[in-house]
C-alpha cells in the first residue's frame, strides 16, 4: 500500500526510511507514522526507536501510528529497553504527552502475553505523564482514536 502510494506519501512526508521500515510525518494530519512491513530480525528495534524520536523532535509529532503487524514479537531484551528505557525517557526528550496507536493483527491484540504487557505499562509511572497508548486492529479507529486525542489537546 505504501508503494501503490508512493508518490502521494512524497509530497505530504518527510520519509526517512531504514532498511526494512518507513517512517514518515504527515504534516496534514499532524501523526508519525512508522510501518514495520518486516519481522523485527530485520533490524534493531532500538535503531528504530531512535529514528522516531530524531523524526518526532524534528517536527514536534505527538501523535504515532505504529503498525508492528508484520513485526513479529520483540524479543525479551528489547521489550524490556521499551519499557525501562524508552518510554521513561521519553517526557525528557520530547516535554509533552505523546499518543501511540499500535496497529495489530487481531491474534497480536488478542494475546494474553501483549495484553499482559500493555497493562503493566499502563501501570507505570510515567503513562500518562509520557506517553498514552492504545492498541488497534483497524488503521480507521487508530487514527480515529488519535484525532480524538487531538481535539482533546486543543479544548484543553
Amino acid at each position: 500500500m505504501l508503494v501503490d502510494l508512493f508518490p502521494f506519501y512524497q509530497k505530504l512526508m518527510s520519509p526517512a526510511f531504514l532498511d526494512a521500515i518507513a517512517l514518515a510525518h504527515r504534516p496534514d494530519m499532524d501523526v508519525l507514522f512508522l510501518r514495520w512491513p518486516q519481522p523485527v530480525y530485520a533490524l534493531k528495534p532500538r535503531e528504530v526507536y531512535t529514528q522516531v524520536l530524531d523524526l518526532a523532535q524534528e517536527t514536534n509529532a505527538r501523535y504515532w501510528l505504529f503498525d508492528i503487524r508484520s513485526r513479529g514479537p520483540l524479543s525479551e531484551k528489547d521489550m524490556k529497553w521499551v519499557k525501562q528505557v524508552f518510554y521513561p525517557t521519553l517526557h525528557n526528550q520530547i516535554d509533552r504527552l505523546i499518543y501511540v496507536a499500535y496497529l495489530l493483527t487481531p491474534g497480536h491484540a488478542e494475546d494474553e502475553v501483549t495484553m499482559a504487557h500493555a497493562d503493566e505499562l499502563r501501570q507505570k509511572e510515567w503513562y500518562g505523564q509520557a506517553v498514552e497508548f492504545e492498541g488497534f486492529t483497524s488503521e480507521v479507529d487508530a487514527l480515529q482514536w488519535l484525532k480524538r486525542c487531538q481535539l482533546v489537546e486543543v479544548v484543553k
